[in-house]
């Protein structure tokens, strides 16, 4: 017997389709180093690494503290990459300000500003004699 397949339950946690989008300064990692396996997020993956490239390097072993430190380079990119791409989202959800004298948008720079009237021709004065 044959089954639709959109019929059927989804196991386990939902698969791909279903998950949430989280916030990638919050995503775990498991990196598997030189000497050791660290699990965390990218941030403190990154502080470890350093740690661990100052301690090889106080103790004399200058290959396994620039190993740590290119470790330590790899997660502060992806770092720099999180906020960079965190920086183009809010900027693209930016809300207008307003003015606090008419609570109207104030408008933008690249709008040309509205055009002004001529002024009123003035009415000549009769003098009173």
């Amino acid at each position: 017997m044959r089954h639709n397949n959109n019929s059927r339950r989804s196991r386990g946690r939902g698969g791909s389709n279903n998950r949430k989008s989280s916030n990638p300064k919050m995503q775990t990692f498991d990196s598997n180093g030189p000497d050791v396996r660290i699990r965390g997020n990218a941030y403190q993956i990154t502080e470890k690494y350093i740690t661990l490239a100052r301690d090889a390097s106080s103790a004399g072993d200058a290959i396994l503290a620039e190993s740590y430190y290119q470790h330590a380079e790899h997660y502060q990119r992806m770092i720099n990459e999180f906020s960079t791409a965190a920086d183009k989202t809010d900027e693209k959800t930016e809300t207008p300000q307003v003015d606090s004298n008419n609570n109207d948008a104030v408008a933008d720079q690249d709008k040309p500003a509205p055009k002004k009237r001529a002024p009123r021709a003035k009415k000549p004065q009769t003098v009173d004699a």
